[in-house]
């Protein structure tokens, strides 16, 4: 189950897998975790620890994906949509754990018309995973996917300069992920700043549907029942 990047390679890798809509999210954790050639640079999974210095937890395996919970306790904090600005607020989950150092980080964006709620049970089970998982509520639902994209952004920066878990973050390791129109703003965030070491859109929709902009390694999960963003409208 993994594949490897050399170490910084962020050249342009798109793999799209096609599942039920109801199976997306599973899907799209499973391969989060654990294909290692999309997040080499976030937590790359079964290199000795000796010739990865990024590699947190032991290396992945079927079970250890599929289960509920990786191998780190997590905590959480909440962030009130009053004290930031540029996005809606939401919620911070990270190991509790110091020792191994700082983590990858990831902001994870909800649908049109959708709340944080709807992706929060991403947040423990990727965090256990060694993450900083911070799942955002946008400004408005109505939020289109350009705008969610900046809100990815403008989060990625809070979680990495003011939030009381800075410190646990590796700053040179980011990504982002979303669904529906969260997904199409994760192409939108990827474009803008190529600096980013992952993007994941779940069944991602947006208007735009050619990306030769974006360079970083970027997994497209399509769900071949979707009537909203079909595969062959988004996905591909």
């Amino acid at each position: 189950m993994q594949q490897h990047l050399p170490s910084g390679d962020i050249s342009p890798r798109r793999h799209r897998m096609s599942k039920s809509r109801s199976r997306t999210f599973k899907g799209a954790l499973a391969a989060a975790v654990a294909t290692a050639g999309l997040l080499t640079a976030l937590v790359p999974g079964g290199a000795q620890a000796a010739d990865n210095p990024y590699e947190r937890g032991p290396a992945p395996s079927n079970s250890s994906i599929e289960a509920s919970r990786g191998s780190y306790a997590t905590s959480q904090t909440s962030v009130s949509s009053l004290l930031v600005r540029g996005f809606g607020g939401g919620t911070i989950y990270y190991p509790t754990s110091t020792s191994d150092g700082t983590f990858g980080a990831v902001v994870i964006s909800p649908g049109f018309t959708a709340y944080e709620s709807s992706i929060a049970w991403l947040g423990p089970r990727l965090a256990s995973q060694g993450f900083v998982v911070f799942t955002i509520d946008t400004n408005t639902t109505l939020d289109q996917p350009a705008s969610r994209g900046d809100q990815l952004l403008a989060a990625l920066d809070y979680l990495t300069e003011d939030s009381s878990v800075r410190s646990r973050v590796d700053s040179s390791r980011l990504g982002v992920m979303g669904h529906s129109m969260g997904g199409g703003g994760t192409l939108e965030a990827a474009k803008d700043r190529p600096s980013l070491k992952a993007a994941i859109p779940l069944t991602g929709w947006n208007t735009d549907k050619t990306w030769p902009e974006v360079r970083t390694p970027t997994l497209i999960v399509g769900a071949d029942g979707d009537t909203v963003a079909s595969v062959a409208s988004h996905s591909k």
